[in-house]
């Protein structure tokens, strides 16, 4: 049975791969087949999950007590919104981040930090019976939620989305 010339050298293949990552060439991740985007995404989910969970709860009445007029008591809504966010936002910074990915979640997480602070203004524009720019702080956490999503699509989160239609 005749071999053909590229057969018999089919084992350099993964001898010259382990050679590299024994060198230090290429990364030990890359050669087990390790995502380390998906690593980070699994740790991050169940953080956002529970926090979209808490949102919900957090949010409810508020959207009637808006329109009831009864502007102070919604403003707490977004008060103890703001400070559930920075939590949860506090505990993704805990995660390791991957290399590559260390400027897209620097943009990202300095885009959660605007979203924070813009909750908080809402609440304080509520406090002070400021309804016109409420709905003006509103749209821009809408515009500022569409930049943060679009600079970690190619994490495909889900629950770390944000998305104002899932508050009510």
């Amino acid at each position: 049975m005749r071999q053909s010339r590229f057969s018999r050298y089919v084992w350099l293949v993964p001898a010259a791969a382990l050679a590299l990552v024994a060198a230090g060439v290429l990364p030990a991740a890359a050669a087990e087949g390790e995502d380390p985007r998906g690593e980070y995404t699994e740790r991050a989910e169940p953080i956002c999950k529970r926090n979209v969970q808490a949102n919900k709860r957090i949010f409810k009445g508020a959207k009637g007590e808006v329109k009831r007029g009864k502007l102070k008591k919604a403003s707490r809504h977004f008060f103890r919104a703001s400070r559930a966010f920075g939590k949860a936002t506090g505990r993704l910074a805990k995660i390791p981040r991957p290399e590559a990915d260390r400027p897209r979640l620097k943009r990202w997480f300095g885009l959660l930090r605007d979203e924070k602070k813009l909750i908080l203004k809402i609440g304080r524009a509520l406090r002070s019976g400021k309804k016109k720019r409420a709905e003006s702080l509103s749209v821009d956490l809408d515009g500022n939620s569409r930049k943060a999503n679009n600079a970690v699509v190619p994490f495909g989160f889900d629950y770390c989305r944000l998305e104002q239609s899932r508050f009510g």
